[in-house]
């Protein structure tokens, strides 16, 4: 196992722990229901993770970062996933080197429990979707906020008949910052 990655396995398994007894004892909850759909959401997890292609630890084809990593930057449109994601510490995307090419570039980005850097050039067409969930977002202007309904946030590039990048942010107990470079 890779030292780097095992505080942020212990990380989660102690938050799942305190998690369990939380919800046990704030909620009172009923063994009798509590212990089915426990397990019933350990299961369902588990499959989402068997049939997902989420990439973890510091390869360089990972787009999922675990506690620390390294900068996730796709050097090629032949190297840009679809989803990147950050969960349970700091992570930065760089997408500043993703042209806008022959049509429109759609990622999807998520934020659990993390902060997330995003970095986008601000010479080029994108538009970036910002989903929230108790999350705090600061954009490039400088403007920050908790957003609770759907934001958008547009690059002075962008013009809705012309080809862009759209990125799409999902943040759930985060915060995300998205820089233009």
């Amino acid at each position: 196992m890779n030292l780097s990655i095992a505080p942020t396995i212990i990380g989660i398994i102690l938050f799942g722990v305190g998690m369990f007894f939380f919800l046990r004892y704030f909620f009172k909850l009923n063994s009798v229901v509590y212990k089915p759909v426990g397990v019933f959401l350990i299961i369902l997890v588990g499959v989402q993770m068997m049939f997902s292609e989420l990439r973890f630890g510091n390869d360089p084809k990972s787009n999922t970062i675990v506690g620390k990593g390294p900068a996730i930057s796709p050097a090629t449109p032949d190297e840009i996933s679809d989803t990147y994601n950050v969960y349970f510490g700091i992570g930065e995307n760089d997408f500043t080197g993703i042209p806008v090419g022959n049509g429109n570039t759609f990622i999807e980005t998520n934020t659990f429990l993390a902060k997330s850097n995003i970095y986008i050039r601000g010479d080029l067409p994108v538009r970036v979707l910002i989903y929230p969930t108790l999350g705090v977002v600061t954009l490039p202007n400088g403007l920050r906020f908790i957003p609770f309904f759907k934001n958008v946030y547009k690059t002075r590039a962008y013009s809705e008949n012309e080809r862009a990048i759209t990125i799409k942010v999902n943040i759930t107990l985060g915060a995300v910052e998205i820089i233009e470079r």
